[in-house]
């Protein structure tokens, strides 16, 4: 009889597939936009290759969390990347053929960002199934390293690969990456998700579509816990954005420079996840979540917008990247414990939409605020350069330096909701937020200890395996 991985083993197999096919999504992504360059020499090119991939995955996401709740929890691990392993084989088909073009690829991003709408919320969820619950942090901390080392060595790889063979190789990889993936999915061992109460009726797919927006307006403490996120998440996508112009034109147009910076980053990025799946997990989350966001504030956006030197912004853009993997352990963590595993998917894509729109937000208010507003007020005879000139210096350059500094002082003011608002202090207390699957009542129903109709189940762990069937 063959024995699947179970528990913290079926996770750490998932997490490995998922840790091989980002490496080759990530090689796939840099490899295919290095291609549209040198094809269009169009950054418009470029951003729509991203705003396709990014626009569906937005888009789909309520829907994947509808279906992810209605299906088996392995045909929902396995959705993404079997779509996108038979889009990455057309691609290269096409690539070997000779017929390849740009608009191929663009449906190419968008099908791949749609699918990619059940990963996120799939494995989320799946946390809750195989880990106990003072494992969440760790698991949701190896999670967040899936995604950051990829983004560190897959470049590199990728542009050695192009330079010594060709993009088919890249893509020929990424092929192989996915059946990796895949593999692992077939392989564990997956409980299945306790069972909805609303066996009675059967709901229709756009209604579930819109259930988890709803749920997390029904519940005002995860609704402040996502506005807190949301925030979080557009102050990092501003900062981001500024990051390569300020360094570019505060250090003479050096890429070194620019490249050295981002490096530093990325490797505090590794670190921090490291350091979570290390630690053990603290009792009350919420200040843990809320300090690191003052820190990544202060030290990540605040030091960023007074630094003027390499070294200054690489300690900077370090403590910022040092930070995020604390933060998305810890509120993904209270999610998983506050929300029922039945509706999980529905409520995690909901996040998942929300959460992505800090980049699109970021995008439409940054560059009007640095071209219009700040660059212009912070020349030597601007509006604003006689009160922050002192901090941040005057000229070009300084209006990018302010938006660092204005975006940091707003994130210690929302570091510190944590510890003023009560709705959000009281989420380290109270109980799971099941409502009725049905979406009637909007309120809480759950004792921690199990529903009316399930047996209670030992404090501190997930309810895993109630209905009796493997996923």
């Amino acid at each position: 009889m063959t024995i699947r991985p179970t528990g913290m083993a079926a996770f750490s197999t998932l997490w490995t597939g998922q840790l091989l096919s980002g490496m080759g999504t990530r090689m796939t992504q840099f490899a295919l936009s290095i291609w549209v360059w040198k094809q269009t020499g169009s950054t418009t090119a470029l951003a729509v290759m991203t705003f396709l991939a990014y626009g569906a995955t937005v888009a789909a996401s309520p829907f994947a969390g509808a279906l992810i709740d209605r299906w088996r929890r392995r045909v929902s691990l396995a959705a993404s990347d079997a779509a996108s392993l038979v889009v990455t084989v057309g691609v290269l088909l096409l690539f070997w053929s000779g017929s390849v073009e740009v608009w191929h690829l663009f449906l190419a991003n968008a099908v791949t960002g749609a699918f990619l709408a059940f990963q996120g919320p799939a494995y989320t969820s799946t946390i809750t199934l195989l880990v106990p619950k003072q494992g969440f942090p760790r698991a949701n901390a190896m999670m967040a390293l899936s995604r950051s080392v990829p983004g560190v060595f897959a470049p590199v790889v990728a542009a050695a690969l192009m330079a010594l063979v060709d993009i088919e190789t890249v893509l020929l990889i990424d092929v192989v990456s996915y059946g990796f993936a895949l593999v692992a999915v077939m392989l564990v061992m997956l409980p299945a998700p306790a069972a909805a109460g609303d066996g009675k009726k059967r709901r229709s797919i756009w209604r579930d579509a819109g259930y988890g927006f709803g749920f997390i307006r029904r519940h005002p403490g995860l609704l402040a816990l996502q506005g807190a996120g949301l925030s979080i998440g557009v102050l990092a996508a501003m900062g981001w954005i500024v990051l390569t112009p300020l360094i570019m034109i505060s250090s003479g147009d050096d890429e070194v420079q620019v490249g050295i910076v981002n490096s530093v980053g990325a490797i505090g990025g590794i670190l921090g996840g490291i350091v979570v799946t290390a630690i053990k997990p603290p009792a009350r989350k919420i200040p843990v979540m809320f300090a690191a966001i003052i820190s990544f504030a202060v030290f990540g956006r605040i030091l960023l917008g007074l630094g003027d030197s390499l070294v200054m912004w690489s300690i900077g853009w370090f403590c910022a990247w040092l930070c995020i993997p604390v933060i998305e352990a810890y509120s993904q963590s209270i999610w998983q414990e506050r929300v029922s595993q039945e509706v999980q998917g529905r409520v995690f894509a909901a996040r998942q939409a929300i959460s992505q729109l800090a980049l699109p937000v970021a995008m439409v208010i940054t560059g009007p605020l640095v071209d219009d507003v700040f660059e212009p007020s912070m020349m030597p005879d601007g509006a604003l350069a006689g009160i922050f000139g002192s901090l941040v210096g005057t000229g070009p350059g300084a209006g990018m330096s302010l938006i660092m500094l204005l975006s940091g002082v707003v994130g210690v003011l929302v570091g510190l909701s944590g510890f003023v608002f009560r709705r959000l202090r009281a989420l380290d207390d109270s109980p799971s937020a099941s409502d009725d699957p049905g979406g009637e009542s909007g309120g809480p129903t759950a004792d921690p200890a199990g529903g009316p109709d399930e047996p209670a189940r030992e404090p501190g762990k997930p309810a895993v395996g109630r209905a009796g069937r493997s996923g």
